[in-house]
């Protein structure tokens, strides 16, 4: 019994959450991510709420809070201007697809990154992760939000990040399904230090950027 998730190539998202205390000083508490989710396959709503516990429950015990933004489906498309406001690294993108086909009937999922392995969009394929031997070891709903949270795992950990065993693994093999049936299939200790590692590098890019803009002149 396997399941194989892969991410191919784009652009991410993802900020720190902060505090101001009475001084007006800012202190860093953890990353938070806001996940647009387009629900173009249709998904029940019982099941995406189920998915997005687990993910929520996943990537918390990596010390990533989630945000979620609900932007309907083709034919109810929610009016929010925050669906597409994809910035690295604050805000992802998940689309449930049922129309469009992977590569392979085994791949459930892919993210897109650029060459410095940055990217914010997610495609999930439901009809293969529903009809899938893995469909029968877990509820769809959990099997959803483990596969989401595989796919923002390569999203924050970069280029080349699958593992050989554990969420992260290119296949999941019986070992990884019954982790998951007992509800303890996470991100490795050193991944979850990568994710916050590579999310506080991204954050303070963008303070800098912030702080010094671009200017032109001339002579």
């Amino acid at each position: 019994m396997k399941s194989t998730l892969l991410c191919m190539a784009v652009l991410v998202a993802a900020l720190l959450s902060s505090v101001i205390d009475a001084r007006g000083r800012i202190f860093i508490t953890s990353p938070s991510l806001t996940v647009s989710v387009f629900n173009d396959a249709g998904i029940p709503e019982a099941v995406l709420l189920r998915a997005k516990e687990r993910a929520t429950l996943t990537m918390s015990q990596a010390g990533i809070h989630l945000q979620w933004l609900d932007c309907g489906s083709p034919g109810a498309r929610i009016s929010n201007s925050g669906c597409n406001s994809m910035v690295f690294p604050q805000h992802f993108s998940v689309r449930l697809v049922s129309q469009a086909r992977p590569p392979s009937a085994e791949i459930f999922g892919q993210c897109f990154q650029d060459e410095a392995g940055e990217g914010n969009y997610v495609v999930v394929y439901y009809p293969e992760l529903a009809a899938s031997l893995a469909a029968h070891a877990l509820r769809p709903g959990d099997l959803l939000g483990l596969v989401i949270s595989h796919e923002l795992g390569h999203l924050l950990l970069g280029k080349d990040s699958h593992s050989t065993g554990g969420l992260m693994a290119a296949v999941w093999q019986e070992s990884e399904l019954r982790q998951a049936a007992r509800g303890n299939l996470f991100f490795s200790s050193e991944q979850a230090d990568r994710m916050s590692e590579r999310y506080l590098t991204a954050a303070a890019r963008l303070r800098k950027l912030s702080a010094h803009p671009q200017s032109s002149t001339g002579k």
